[in-house]
């Protein structure tokens, strides 16, 4: 649920072409050497938030194709523009966006991460909590996050911005893959990012993962991470 209120609110990650530095060295700043305590963030919001972002999923379950030519016709990055269609009043709409400024992440639990080196990069341990990480490799070399979901081959930067309320402004690179097939809404989007927060300097891990086959969502995952600063 917090993850559509976002997602309306326009604060999905948007990527911006990265000069050609390597990934390894783009990284090696940014991850453990040793073992470090790896605080697992949790999103929140607000349940008159999370009301309205209820109403507004049913309303776009209910005529999934009108949901998706209203979402092809919206600015990326920007808020989904207001329609009587998605269930909400306009001031509500207006009340919605203005609480989406109120999500925010905070830490659920504390997990001891040490990261593998491999010859091509680094490798999240078999026995990681949370789940969803488990096995995920970064290879430098070819310059890919290979994960569960498949491979994340495109590379792109994060630039902090002020749409980063919610877990405060940072930059970093990030990885994607988006097989999703807009006619039979089947297949895979994910991003792994990794990147510096201004305010504190520590280092944020980033990773959402979703399968959808015909526009239902079989599995998911989405993971924040914040290591101490290096």
């Amino acid at each position: 649920m917090v993850r559509m209120v976002r997602w309306l609110a326009g604060l999905a990650l948007l990527g911006h072409p990265l000069a050609a530095q390597s990934s390894g060295a783009l990284l090696l700043p940014l991850l453990p050497a040793t073992t470090v305590e790896a605080e697992l963030l949790q999103e929140w919001a607000p349940p008159r938030l999370q009301e309205l972002a209820g109403r507004i999923q049913e309303a776009a379950r209910a005529d999934p194709e009108w949901f998706r030519r209203h979402v092809e016709a919206s600015t990326p990055g920007e808020p989904l523009p207001y329609d009587a269609r998605l269930g909400v009043t306009a001031e509500e709409y207006r009340e919605f966006q203005a609480l989406s400024t109120t999500l925010e992440f905070r830490p659920a639990l504390t997990v001891p991460l040490t990261l593998a080196r491999t010859p091509t990069g680094w490798r999240m341990p078999d026995d990681f909590a949370p789940p969803s990480l488990r096995g995920l490799e970064i290879d430098t070399v070819a310059d890919v996050i290979r994960t569960s979901y498949g491979v994340l081959a495109t590379r792109s930067l994060v630039e902090a911005s002020a749409y980063q309320r919610a877990t405060g402004r940072w930059s970093g690179p990030q990885w994607k893959l988006e097989t999703l097939d807009p006619g039979t809404l089947t297949g895979v989007v994910a991003t792994f990012a990794v990147g510096r927060l201004e305010a504190t300097g520590r280092t944020l891990l980033y990773y959402n993962a979703q399968e959808a086959r015909e526009g239902a969502v079989v599995r998911q995952a989405m993971v924040f991470l914040r290591l101490p600063a290096r």
